[in-house]
């Protein structure tokens, strides 16, 4: 059996089985591979935009005798995946505003998808923000540490999802609900981003930049106030 680091064990058990799922920067295409062999899947497709990565998923294709179930295809995000043709869709390792950009080129082959499972490396309160505000609603949030750094996942399916508060965005929604043990870090690092920000406009005596100043300091009370147990008023 093909061994999954611990972020792509997390996420492969977001996929149902007997899906047909694509793995978009399939990489190595341990994740196809796995739940291919594993009778997860009954059919998936690997893409990658990258020749080099592409030929190391073919080789474990052929390794672990999956060549039938999993089409190999070279392209820029989900272009060379046709509508309705997968039920999940993986996008996993890129920023978050990448994983929007390639969701919103190929619209009809997302939304015709049952869910997503994506795995932003940074920018996912305007990820969030896109989902949110085009019919995919947050049904699962994940944290999980691997090799000292805090990985999130997010598990859209199509859905009505409203959120009023804004730094619910940056927070999540599912985070916060289910009290999730990695939230204390995962908040204490969003509140240090924004006091790195708030350090940088202390140089400045700008009219602009003093009321910014202001609302980075009213974000980091509510980061603050997250962080003790307190719900957003």
């Amino acid at each position: 059996m093909i061994h999954l680091s611990n972020r792509l064990r997390k996420l492969a058990s977001y996929v149902s089985t007997g899906s047909v799922m694509a793995d978009i920067g399939t990489d190595h295409g341990y994740l196809p591979v796995y739940l291919v062999s594993q009778g997860i899947c009954t059919r998936a497709v690997a893409a990658d935009i990258n020749k080099g990565p592409l030929e190391s998923a073919r080789a474990h294709v052929e390794q672990y005798q999956v060549s039938g179930k999993i089409d190999l295809r070279l392209g820029n995000g989900l272009e060379r995946v046709q509508p309705g043709e997968v039920d999940t869709i993986v996008i996993a390792g890129m920023g978050g505003g990448t994983i929007r950009d390639i969701l919103q080129a190929s619209p009809e082959t997302a939304v015709q998808a049952r869910r997503l499972i994506l795995q932003p490396m940074a920018d996912e309160a305007e990820l969030r923000n896109y989902l949110v505000n085009h019919g995919w609603s947050l049904v699962d949030e994940e944290l999980l540490l691997e090799d000292n750094r805090l990985y999130l996942i997010l598990v859209a399916e199509r859905g009505r999802e409203e959120i009023a508060e804004p730094l619910l965005f940056e927070v999540g929604p599912r985070l916060l609900e289910k009290k999730h043990p990695l939230l204390p870090v995962y908040l204490q690092r969003l509140q240090q981003k924004y006091q790195r920000i708030l350090d940088g406009l202390a140089k400045s005596s700008q009219p602009t930049v003093k009321e910014k100043a202001a609302q980075i300091e009213r974000k980091i009370a509510k980061i603050e106030k997250l962080t003790q147990g307190i719900n957003l008023e």
